[in-house]
């Protein structure tokens, strides 16, 4: 064990590589057992609840991890214990708030095909949070080996409850206060890898808790514009479509997230170590962090789509049934926007770690706003491969704006920047046959 903890100590990428894994080991697991035990409408109905607790993700992600992250990162003990207390504080506010409309909308039964699911939501999201609200305090302190063990923990309750519920099933409903539980059990576990004490005893920051406001603000806006655009589709063929093609597009858009985790893993590091070059008033190597860090995404993610779309076709029919095995075609549209994708998360980064969201908030919005109106157009006239084309039509657009931002202020071209990926390539098979040559030639 001690061993595993000096090398995620000594490799961060591979500390930031393991949490990934765990936290999509956990999802496809979840994923995969759904749409095994349960009806293809029952699936739309997962789906469509978790579009609405993603709604409101981005307030989460600006209150958890970027707030919590540049307010807390390289300070002094007592302000980052401060940090931490706000920021909860902060969060337990916002999911109170959003959980009492959620649960008021499912009470008065505005939406019957799912009101009984929305009912769970507050119990379900605050557990989930405060049980992300330590994972974060992690990546802040650069243990994410902790996070890692937390999540393998929770993994192990999980595939627990799986062979319980395959002798014993139970509702859909059921199986969310189950889940809502698990995270409470982790959280409490959790408590034992931070300074619980401390963080209590802490003072509550007022100056903190308004910075902290301003970030959940530029959150609530991607929320409403952003998430919701982007789960559009999702409530636009249910009302439309039906609750099969729902589960078809949510199949689709979960293993979409594989593609992104690997981005999203180099972005855990990235961020923080952007903030602290920031704040240390180090700019030349914060633009030079962030064009190596850009470089390194795309000479990734190019050749992994590729073979992912190679091999995944046929995993689907065999996971998830025959009939999931038609999301296929939306998966491979659905990956050819992921190509813009990382662009976007790692220029929310950029503009987070200057103090200035609101330049990423306001592309979200322009974008956001054209999905939402084209996602209506496209699901009536195209179907079900509507469901998928106003994001290709949005991420290539959102591409443009943000290239045109780091030309004219920051004087970075970012399309040379992708162009340059194939000669990448070449330098990095030159170095690993520099490398063999070094181990294995000299001792034979």
């Amino acid at each position: 064990m001690k061993r595993f903890i000096a090398l995620f100590k000594e490799k961060p990428f591979i500390s930031s590589l393991s949490l990934t894994f765990s936290e999509l080991l956990y999802n496809y697991s979840l994923l995969l057992f759904v749409t095994q035990v349960y009806s293809a409408e029952d699936v739309g109905r997962w789906f469509i609840f978790f579009a609405v607790f993603n709604l409101s993700i981005n307030i989460r992600e600006g209150v958890l991890y970027v707030a919590l992250v540049k307010f807390s990162s390289g300070k002094e003990d007592e302000t980052a214990h401060s940090t931490y207390k706000t920021v909860l504080y902060a969060l337990l506010l916002i999911e109170s708030l959003i959980g009492a409309v959620i649960f008021a909308i499912g009470y008065y039964d505005f939406f019957p095909e799912v009101s009984a699911l929305l009912l769970f939501y507050p119990l379900y999201s605050i557990s989930n949070n405060c049980l992300k609200w330590i994972e974060n305090i992690h990546k802040s302190r650069g243990e994410l080996y902790k996070a890692v063990m937390i999540n393998f923990t929770t993994l192990l309750m999980l595939f627990t409850a799986f062979f319980y519920f395959s002798n014993y099933p139970v509702e859909l409903s059921n199986l969310i206060i189950y889940l809502s539980g698990l995270y409470f059990v982790s959280f409490l576990i959790g408590l034992s890898s931070i300074p619980t004490f401390k963080i209590v005893i802490s003072k509550f920051n007022k100056k903190t808790f308004k910075h902290i406001m301003h970030y959940a603000k530029q959150g609530t806006l991607k929320a409403i514009f952003g998430t919701l655009a982007s789960r559009m589709t999702l409530f636009i063929s249910a009302g439309i479509l039906s609750l099969e093609v729902t589960a078809l597009l949510g199949v689709a858009q979960r293993y979409l997230v594989l593609i992104l985790s690997l981005s999203n893993a180099i972005q855990l590091i990235f961020y923080p170590k952007i903030v602290l070059l920031f704040e240390q008033g180090n700019l030349r190597h914060f633009k030079l962090e962030f064009i190596k860090t850009i470089k390194r995404v795309y000479t990734l993610i190019v050749p992994i789509s590729i073979a992912f779309l190679i091999v995944i076709k046929p995993l689907l029919s065999i996971l998830h049934g025959e009939g999931y095995g038609e999301s296929f075609h939306l998966l491979v549209i659905l990956i050819m926007s992921a190509q813009f994708s990382p662009l976007g998360a790692f220029f929310g980064s950029y503009t987070n770690a200057i103090g200035k969201p609101q330049y990423s908030t306001n592309v979200v919005v322009i974008n956001s706003c054209i999905l939402i109106f084209s996602s209506y157009f496209f699901v009536k006239f195209f179907g079900e491969l509507g469901t998928v084309l106003p994001l290709l039509v949005t991420e290539i657009i959102g591409f443009f704006i943000i290239y045109n931002y780091y030309q004219k202020y920051e004087r970075i071209n970012i399309i040379l920047l992708m162009l340059r990926t194939p000669k990448l390539y070449m330098i990095y098979f030159r170095r690993a046959k520099q490398l063999y040559h070094l181990k294995f030639k000299k001792t034979s």
